[in-house]
């Protein structure tokens, strides 16, 4: 379930010594700021070992210190994926075996499916807060075991094999964490706890069409390609508008969908373009690099990212928070924004575009010691998606 406090990501001047500013040391002859590749690489390893001591236990537990040392699925998904790409397969391992061991309902429900929360309970002890689910954690957590499948990675005999269990979790996703339209349009939930009949709430961010298309080989069903089409019809809808309000190719952090698949605010539920949706262009951005789909790259090239690069032109920087009709929220920069610009610029081709990006994600990045990491120490989120941000521009996620 995504972490919606904006305390994660508030951006200030962190004191200390800045060590390095590694991709924006190198110079062209007309002082403009070059981007090598060699120390983007650099980058991501050094911060991959710090979030590694910093973040994650031996037994491979992510804690996250601004929900009190809580852990959560999306943490342990996030931690798998990097782990791959990474090719960290003693670290992967680890988590792995946490969370099968800690999160997995296959003892409980029987679905194979993640408990999204764990964490102190009022006694004192530890363990599983909430056992209902977040899509996004599973889906993550579910591709993550099939990309360490392919890989030919083995966990260990005390734990499944990576293939068969993404086999299980992927039962357990079409089974409850998706509904159907009366017209029969199947939607993705966010999670088990969904409403029984229309209106559905959605969660735009949640979508992961190039994951669908992986699944489609590992767990052979129709509905892969029935959420894959349901993803972009939407998204289509909602790059245009939101209810009564016009949109400028954004995408809100919450909707409501009806029984017609018309898609209209969420009472209760955030709208913005913030801290949410901003993961959505990420994983749209696998489906147009890996797959080629050209829904994605339209919504990308010719909705999302025109009104970014507007905003890039007039200010010279992008806030952190937007509402969905593109006025700013905040006077701060985050590295997450822009991580999401650059994977929007990648998608459409606009190399010199997600180049500036990626020197924007650079300038938070600091070397303290042993420490490396975006922002701050503590930002579990900045430091997750400022790494896969640029770790898909170098070309590490494949």
């Amino acid at each position: 379930m995504a972490l919606r406090l904006a305390k994660f990501l508030k951006v200030g001047i962190i004191p200390g010594v800045l060590l390095i500013f590694l991709a924006l040391s190198a110079l062209s002859c007309g002082g403009e700021k070059k981007v090598s590749l060699a120390d983007v690489d650099r980058v991501l390893q050094a911060s991959w070992r710090s979030y590694r001591r910093h973040f994650i236990t031996p037994s491979g537990r992510v804690v996250i210190p601004d929900r009190s040392g809580e852990s959560i699925s999306e943490g342990q998904a996030y931690a798998l994926l990097r782990a791959v790409w990474a090719g960290d397969r003693d670290t992967f391992r680890q988590v792995y075996a946490w969370t099968y061991k800690n999160l997995s309902r296959g003892a409980g429900p029987g679905d194979a499916l993640l408990s999204w929360r764990w964490g102190r309970n009022q006694d004192g002890s530890w363990g599983v807060l909430d056992r209902n689910t977040a899509t996004d954690g599973n889906l993550d957590y579910a591709l993550a075991l099939a990309l360490a499948a392919a890989r030919g990675w083995q966990p260990g005999p005390e734990l499944p094999d990576c293939a068969e269990e993404t086999r299980r979790v992927l039962a357990g996703i079409l089974a409850l964490e998706t509904v159907r339209l009366p017209g029969g349009e199947l939607l993705l939930a966010p999670g088990n706890w969904h409403e029984e009949k229309p209106p559905y709430l959605v969660n735009p961010s949640y979508f992961s069409p190039a994951a669908y298309q992986i699944f489609t080989k590992i767990y052979p069903n129709p509905d892969w390609l029935r959420l894959r089409d349901s993803t972009y019809v939407l998204l289509g809808q909602l790059a245009q508008g939101l209810g009564p309000q016009k949109g400028v190719g954004l995408f809100p952090d919450w909707c409501q969908i009806d029984g017609r698949g018309d898609a209209g605010p969420a009472p209760g539920q955030d709208t913005h373009f913030g801290w949410e949706a901003m993961r959505l262009p990420w994983r749209l951005a696998l489906d147009s690099l890996w797959f080629h789909d050209e829904r994605a790259t339209s919504l990308l090239r010719q909705h999302f990212l025109p009104f970014f690069k507007k905003e890039w032109q007039h200010r010279g920087r992008l806030m952190a928070l937007y509402s969905y009709g593109g006025d700013p929220l905040v006077s701060y920069e985050s590295p997450v924004l822009y991580a999401a610009v650059l994977a929007a610029a990648l998608a459409a081709g606009d190399r010199a575009f997600a180049r500036e990006m990626a020197e924007k994600i650079l300038e938070f990045y600091r070397e303290e010691g042993e420490d490396a990491f975006f922002v701050s120490r503590d930002n579990y989120y900045a430091n997750n998606w400022a790494w896969l941000g640029l770790a898909l521009y170098a070309g590490w996620v494949k």
